[in-house]
């Protein structure tokens, strides 16, 4: 199956609760190493693209942002000096191996933090990542988020991803 930006953007949106009051999901995205971002999702109506695009989006081309290093966190665990993401340098907190309970796929799951806020990113197979931006930073929701980005990534790997 091959990523389609509305239809991707809906199943980020379902999965991570961005339209439910109170969501512990401030905006996500999902990132593919031949695609580039396919999916990019705020809450609500919010426009999710400038939490993960520094360079302008004008709604038709696609303008390459952070693209290296975002497809080797695709192909490996987030590197441990952190990540650049639209012009912020978000670094490593933790980082996981879990099994997917379904399939036995493994799963990697970082914690990245830029000061106060907190990211969580996963792998769910090489090539393909999920960046889920945390609303704030109490601790029920980063951990309300973890659960949301793992089931999303569950969903992947049954998608056969």
């Amino acid at each position: 199956m091959s990523p389609v930006t509305e239809e991707w953007g809906e199943v980020l949106r379902t999965h991570l609760a961005l339209d439910e009051k109170g969501s512990p999901v401030l905006a996500a995205a999902a990132f593919s190493a031949d695609a580039g971002f396919f999916a990019v999702v705020g809450r609500g109506d919010e426009d999710g693209r400038p939490y993960f695009r520094s360079v302008p989006y004008d709604g038709e081309s696609v303008v390459p942002d952070d693209v290296e290093a975002l497809c080797t966190v695709c192909e490996e665990a987030v590197h441990s000096r952190g990540l650049r993401i639209a012009g912020t340098l978000w670094r490593r907190e933790s980082r996981e191996v879990i099994s997917d309970v379904v399939t036995g796929s493994e799963l990697e799951l970082a914690l990245l933090r830029d000061g106060d806020r907190a990211m969580w990113v996963v792998r769910a197979s090489q090539g393909i990542c999920t960046f889920v931006l945390v609303d704030g930073d109490s601790g029920a929701h980063v951990s309300e988020a973890r659960s949301l980005a793992l089931d999303f990534d569950s969903f992947l790997v049954g998608q056969g991803y």
